[in-house]
């Protein structure tokens, strides 16, 4: 009989980490999920408050298929030391030479400065002193680490959570440990329920700026659909890893644009869009001053600093701001297909997955309509209702 397959998930208990544990669980893999809760009963609590199913997490947890490694506090220095990891695989029974993935989905997007860095920067040192035993244990054991779109901003006026992952973002590619590194633009769940608090403030802010503000598009990617991607990518096509340096991966269901989610998080009263009273010159220079002098003026208030950000990004096209050719619209990654030279087509269905030939840089799109994108994020606005 062969051996069990086992994942560690870090993070495995938050929004992203439901999805992911749930799936490798429903393909018979053994799941270990570090969190920094105490107790068994509120970390399956936290749980189920992200949507997992009750039944398969007892029954898991009964057939010894999902453990629960409990009080690891990543960004604890104690856990930058393999003696650490060692005696924790000990005492939940695990032997490393059995893990075949370790899958970090930990980062908050939120909170003091201190604690965003903390969670996103500081927490890679154990993550990999535990991924460097696993790889010496297990030659074929891969490391998957979630990062972010904000990771490639450059400059001196980025927000905590951007330079946050940038700085993780180098550390990252510094550590030659990664095999693959997914990007999804836009998460349902959380995503939207700090911009549903957000949304008013935004309308009103800035609301005689809507054709500028908000006219750009905004990826899409349902929770599941990343975790059904991260599965079948690495489990069923089985995408060769490439030695030191991380296969980028960027996922997307396709684009909404940004106004239009914002204003369908607004109560249907409250939508109507104001009529454009100062002309079309003026509205440029007053966003373009918006996102220059908003962060120097509020250096600390990350909600102002955001809408900085949106604000030059609707000034700006954003391929050329980001300068670079990261992220593909559906109709890109579309486009890419027919590029033989350059791109070459993995899958065509369920996903279109194209590789880039020259770049370890791969594009998935699992496409749903524009009323299915919609639904993506109203959904998660119903569940925490």
């Amino acid at each position: 009989m062969n051996e069990i397959k086992t994942i560690f998930i870090s993070g495995g208990t938050g929004f992203v980490g439901r999805a992911v544990t749930e799936k490798y669980l429903r393909n018979n893999w053994r799941v270990i999920v570090s969190t920094r809760i105490k107790n068994l009963e509120e970390a399956k609590t936290k749980l189920f408050l992200h949507g997992f199913d009750k039944s398969l997490l007892e029954k898991s947890i009964s057939n010894n298929l999902f453990c629960f490694a409990l009080d690891v506090g990543l960004t604890d220095k104690k856990w930058s030391q393999t003696d650490i990891w060692v005696q924790l695989l000990k005492r939940i029974n695990m032997s490393p030479s059995s893990i075949l993935r370790v899958v970090n989905l930990v980062g908050k997007t939120s909170g003091t400065a201190n604690e965003i860095l903390k969670s996103n920067v500081s927490t890679l040192e154990s993550i990999f002193t535990l991924v460097k035993y696993v790889k010496k244990q297990n030659k074929n054991s891969l490391f998957v680490n979630m990062g972010s779109a904000v990771e490639k901003k450059r400059g001196k006026r980025l927000s905590p959570y951007e330079y946050a992952k940038e700085i993780a973002r180098q550390k990252v590619e510094k550590s030659n440990l990664c095999d693959f590194h997914f990007v999804a633009h836009y998460i349902k769940g959380r995503g939207e329920q700090k911009m549903k608090s957000a949304a008013p403030i935004l309308w009103n802010k800035l609301k005689f700026s809507h054709r500028w503000l908000f006219g750009f598009k905004v990826s899409v990617i349902d929770v599941d659909d990343l975790a059904e991607i991260i599965y079948h990518l690495l489990e069923v096509i089985k995408v060769p890893s490439r030695g030191q340096k991380p296969v980028e991966i960027y996922v997307t269901n396709g684009e909404l644009v940004f106004g239009e989610i914002v204003k369908n998080l607004l109560p249907k009263d409250e939508r109507s869009i104001p009529k454009a009273i100062i002309p079309a010159w003026f509205e440029g220079l007053f966003l373009w001053l918006y996102s220059v002098i908003v962060p120097i003026v509020r250096s600390r208030d990350q909600f102002t600093r955001r809408l900085a950000s949106f604000a030059k990004r609707g000034l700006i096209d954003f391929k050329k701001q980001s300068g670079a050719d990261d992220f593909k619209t559906a109709e890109d990654i579309k486009k890419s297909a027919l590029d033989a030279y350059n791109y070459e087509v993995l899958e065509r269905s369920p996903n279109l997955v194209v590789s880039n030939k020259h770049h370890p840089v791969i594009y998935v799109l699992r496409e749903r309509d524009e009323e299915e994108l919609r639904r993506v994020v109203q959904k998660a606005l119903l569940t925490s209702s």
